[in-house]
Parts: C-alpha cells; sequence; structure tokens
C-alpha cells in the first residue's frame, strides 16, 4: 500500500519531458509502420495520430517508476502495462472512426502496436538512465539531519536507498539515540553544527521536531537562515499513533493533516451519482436472481428474507443495514459472532449465496437510500465496533464515509473473518488508506477487483 507522492518542480518537468518523449516515439512508430507497409502517408488519418499522441503523453506522464528504486524489470514491465493501454485507446478510435481502407490500416495498427513496444521501452530505458546520471552523479546534493526522530530515520534510510533523488546523507547532528541502532552517521552535538556549517558544503537540511523544544532552536535557525541549504522540516506523529502526517492547504494556510478525506465537495456529488447510477443497473441485472433467492430462502427455511442489523454508518451514526437471510433463525444471542467456516447456523442456501456474494445484493437498497456506497468501509455489527474501538487506535476514523458493499480491504485480501485482532488492524489500515486517497478511478477498480474475487475467492464462506 503506497501513497501517491508529490513531485518537485524539477521532477514534474522531468515527467512533462517524459510524456512527451514517449508521444513522440509512439507517433514514430505509427508513420514508420505505415511506410514498412506501404501506407500512402498522406492518406493517414489525423485524428488518430492525435489519438496516438494525446494518450501516450497522458498515460506517460508522471510515470513514477522512472524515478524508483525499483528494478529496471519491474519499471520495464508497469510501462507495458501502460503501453497496452494505450493500444486498447487507440484501437478503440480505430473502430469507431471511418477508414476507407480498413483492412490495410489494420495491418499498420497490428505492427505499430507491436512494433512500439520495444521502441518505447529502450527509450525509457534511456530516460531512467539519464534521470541516474543527472540526480545521483557529481551533482547529488549533500544534507545532514538536526535532531532527528522516528521519520528522520525513515527517511534517511530511504534516501539511501534511492540515489536518483539526488540527496547523499552525511549524518547528523543532536542526541545520541537510545537503544537503537542508527542507520546514520552521528556528527556530532547541536554545539558543533555552526563549526560544521562554516567548513563542509551542505545543500540540503532535515530538521527534527525535536529541535522545536530546544533552547539552541533559534539560533540554529537563525544560523541557517545565513546559509544557502535547502531547509525542509520533517513532522513526527507520537510513537504508536494510528495516524499519518499530510501536507494540507486551507485558506492559504499549510496544515499537517493527520486525518482527511478526498470525498468532500464535488467528489461528494460525483461518487453519489455514481453509486445512484451503478445501482440502478444492478437492480436490472440482478432483479430476477434476487426474486428467485428470496423464493428460494422462503421455500427452504422458516423466517423472513432478508437480515436486518444495526450497523454504524457515516460519523458513527447508526443505519439498518440489509442481507438475504443466510442463516437459520435463532433466539437473540447475548454475543454477536461472527459467521465461520463449517458455521452449522448457516442454511445449504446460504451457504451459497455467501460464497458467491449474492446475499449482499440487498445492500443495493441501502446505497439506494444513501445511507451505503457501492465502495467503502465494509459496516461492522455494532456490538463487533465497541469491542475494536478499544482495542484499535483510530478505529472509528474508519466511519468518516459511508461504508460499503465492497472496499479496498475486501479486495487486498481481507474478506471474511477477521478471528484475529492483527488482521482488524490490517482491514482499518486499508480503509483510511481508501479514504485519504479516494478517487473515482479507484471506486472502479475496487468495483471490477470484486466482481473477480466472487468468481475465485475461496476466503468466503
Amino acid at each position: 500500500m503506497t501513497h501517491r507522492e508529490k513531485h518537485t518542480q524539477h521532477q514534474r518537468l522531468f515527467f512533462y519531458m517524459v510524456g512527451v518523449g514517449a508521444a513522440v516515439v509512439a507517433l514514430f512508430g505509427y508513420f514508420a509502420a505505415a511506410v514498412f507497409e506501404r501506407y500512402p502517408l498522406a492518406d493517414l488519418d489525423l485524428m488518430k495520430a492525435a489519438i496516438i499522441a494525446v494518450s501516450t503523453c497522458v498515460l506517460f506522464y508522471q510515470f513514477d517508476q522512472l524515478l524508483s528504486t525499483r528494478e529496471m524489470s519491474y519499471m520495464l514491465g508497469r510501462a507495458s502495462v501502460r503501453w497496452v493501454q494505450v493500444v486498447m485507446v487507440v484501437l478503440l478510435a480505430y473502430v469507431l472512426l471511418p477508414e476507407p481502407d480498413r483492412d490495410h490500416m489494420r495491418e499498420v495498427m497490428q505492427l505499430w502496436a507491436i512494433g512500439t513496444w520495444p521502441l518505447l521501452l529502450g527509450a525509457l530505458a534511456l530516460m531512467r538512465l539519464s534521470a541516474v546520471r543527472l540526480y545521483s552523479g557529481a551533482d547529488a546534493r549533500r544534507a545532514i539531519f538536526i535532531q532527528p526522530g522516528r521519520q528522520s530515520r525513515t527517511l534517511a534510510l530511504r534516501l539511501a536507498r534511492s540515489p536518483m533523488l539526488g540527496i547523499r546523507i552525511d549524518g547528523y547532528f543532536g542526541r545520541p539515540y537510545k537503544g537503537e541502532e542508527s542507520t546514520v552517521k552521528r556528527l556530532g552535538g547541536l554545539d558543533e553544527l555552526d563549526n560544521y556549517l562554516r567548513t563542509t558544503p551542505c545543500q540540503v537540511v532535515f530538521l527534527g521536531t525535536g529541535l522545536i523544544t530546544d533552547p539552541q532552536a533559534t539560533p540554529i535557525l537563525d544560523r541557517l537562515g545565513d546559509t544557502t541549504a535547502a531547509i525542509y522540516f520533517v513532522p513526527e506523529s507520537p510513537r504508536e499513533s494510528p495516524f499519518q502526517i499530510n501536507v494540507a492547504d486551507i485558506a492559504g494556510v499549510p496544515l499537517l493533516a493527520l486525518h482527511e478525506t478526498e470525498i468532500l465537495g464535488m467528489s461528494r456529488v460525483l461518487k453519489r451519482a455514481f453509486d445512484v447510477t451503478v445501482a440502478l443497473g444492478m437492480l436490472v441485472i440482478f432483479g430476477l436472481p434476487m426474486i428467485l433467492i428470496a423464493i428460494g430462502i422462503k421455500r427452504t427455511s422458516p423466517g423472513p428474507v432478508f437480515f436486518r442489523q444495526i450497523r454504524y454508518g457515516q460519523d458513527g451514526k447508526p443505519i439498518r443495514i440489509y442481507k438475504f437471510r443466510s442463516m437459520h433463525v435463532h433466539l437473540p444471542e447475548a454475543k454477536v459472532q461472527q459467521a465461520t467456516r463449517g458455521d452449522p447456523r448457516i442454511t445449504p442456501l446460504g451457504r451459497f449465496i455467501r460464497k458467491t456474494s449474492l446475499d449482499e445484493l440487498p445492500q443495493i437498497l441501502n446505497v439506494l437510500d444513501g445511507s451505503m456506497s457501492l465502495v467503502g468501509p465494509r459496516p461492522h455489527a455494532a456490538e463487533h465496533n465497541e469491542l475494536y474501538r478499544q482495542q484499535i487506535k483510530g478505529y472509528m476514523l474508519r466511519h468518516t464515509v459511508k461504508p460499503g458493499i465492497t472496499g479496498w480491504a475486501q479486495v487486498n485480501g481481507l474478506r471474511g473473518e477477521t478471528d484475529t485482532l492483527d488482521k482488524m488492524m490490517q482491514r482499518v489500515e486499508h480503509d483510511r488508506y481508501y479514504i485519504q486517497n479516494w478517487s473515482l478511478w479507484l471506486d472502479i477498480k475496487i468495483i471490477a477487483r470484486t466482481a473477480l474475487l466472487v468468481v475465485r475467492d475461496r476466503s468466503a464462506f
């Protein structure tokens, strides 16, 4: 699980060049394929050429793997996936746009799709090698840490593993680490910093939060103001804190956000419109199967068709969720128990609809009434919520948004019974990642992966 990095201006310029360079290679391949297949260049459709250029540039702009610490082979593999996406877009245009000599153009497009691929990979490999030379050569900037904390040490380790970031760590000034083996060399105490800055070139300084309460903070900042170094502040979360710090901006004031959601304003409107549209489509598609399941439940076991339960929704408010009943009717239990594999309470039909997730279909009604979303953190029984909110720090933050029929945790192997506290902690971590990194495209990916899981997942029962 990774957070998308915000790029600096020079990195954005590099990625602009990558996007444009990839588009040039794709266009070259298009015209080269036409020449090879003896297709008249004067008859080439400029609209297709524009689609090739734009789609390639968009998909390869901010291709992060070029500056990643991953192996070259991994980068080329991810580039191949993006190239397939470009080809799909262009082939769609080929099908929809008029073409006077479609058979001849089909040969051109086939050669373009296959022949341009190795050319593009070669160009990207050269760009990556150029980036390594540009960022990690003699121009690499020397950096120090002042009073570093845990996050500073993590940053130092990643910088050491990422030479393409162009920052070489000399060491740190401050108190020695207690009980921990440092990966960064200690250069001295704070009283030795001034002499270092006067005698040693230093282009980057990272300030840890420990400096804030230090009586030497003001003179150190004044001294740094008399240098030409880039200065960064590295915020820290308290140890064992459930929060991850992100940079935010409200009304022009920079903030450090511990928890926030992207589902606000127009994003919320867009997500709601998507939910309603897809839910109505699902009702049309699954309406008849839902009727048949309801009839099957009534005929195979006594009791109601629907299982209703109070769970926590957005902002921790109670909502009533609907599912097809998959268990025998029993007396209310003092303690709500999660279903387990081979649970005798589950009916034969219930076992099938749980395995295929068809028991969740009535929650389409929850989506339409606005109490749930198609994608979001799965709602747990109220009793489980009260249990886990006492045991897992930050547990209730998953209720910042509406719960969903499926979620980021479920498509990442955390579907089914959470029989250990560690599994629930992982589920909460994935839920919070979704909340803080939401996009409509992420929702679409989760729905697509859920459909695949329904077919092949063995963790449901």
